[in-house]
């Protein structure tokens, strides 16, 4: 299309049809757009293909190159467990729940009460904490414990148990054992020494 002139010789926009949509736009002279949009150019230049979801029956855009059958991923999972997984579409609310109306609370329950080595997920009770130290289990009438459980389990820390069985009598609260090449898992009792308090572990070793 060839551009207006008016009286003045002023060139004034052109009038242009979008090769997508068919939508007249008006463009300086100068340009040349074939689409009045870059949502009309990019859905021109895009090659995808529509298909049908075989489990809900949406339409949906998916490229050439990609063999998808499913709208979304919750499609694809639901379909295959009506497939694969007989008991998918099996009822179990109400009475047709086998645990329906059992309560096991207290000393129903079989794990009721069980703990430390009665417990199946027992792993020993030794722990590594995230500073490097090392807890272990201890009885449940050790006087200093470090942590408790939420069953009860006490924990207390591996240097300190191996210096009081060295010692033969328990720590007390104000008493330091120091690592002496600074390895806090290192727990040998060559490499622990006692201190009588903070401030003199302090003054030793941290000065």
């Amino acid at each position: 299309m060839s551009p207006i002139l008016q009286p003045h010789g002023i060139l004034f926009n052109m009038k242009r049809i979008c090769q997508h949509c068919q939508k007249q736009y008006d463009t300086p002279p100068s340009q040349r757009p074939k689409f009045c949009s870059s949502a009309c150019a990019g859905l021109a230049k895009r090659k995808s293909q529509d298909r049908k979801c075989i489990c809900c029956g949406a339409y949906f855009t998916c490229p050439p190159s990609r063999a998808s059958i499913y709208c979304s991923k919750s499609c694809h999972r639901t379909h295959k467990n009506l497939i694969a997984n007989p008991s998918w579409s099996r009822d179990i609310t109400g009475c047709n729940n086998p645990m329906f109306g059992v309560r096991r609370v207290g000393e129903s329950n079989p794990m009721f009460g069980r703990r430390k080595e009665e417990s199946p997920r027992w792993k020993g009770g030794r722990k590594i904490r995230k500073d490097g130290y090392v807890i272990v289990c201890v009885p449940d009438d050790y006087p200093n414990p470090c942590s408790k459980h939420s069953s009860g389990t006490k924990y207390a820390l591996e240097h300190r148990i191996v210096m009081e069985q060295n010692l033969g009598r328990y720590l007390t609260p104000i008493e330091v054992v120091h690592h002496i090449d600074r390895n806090p898992s290192n727990n040998k009792i060559e490499n622990l020494k006692l201190y009588a308090s903070h401030a003199e572990h302090i003054r030793e070793e941290h000065s």
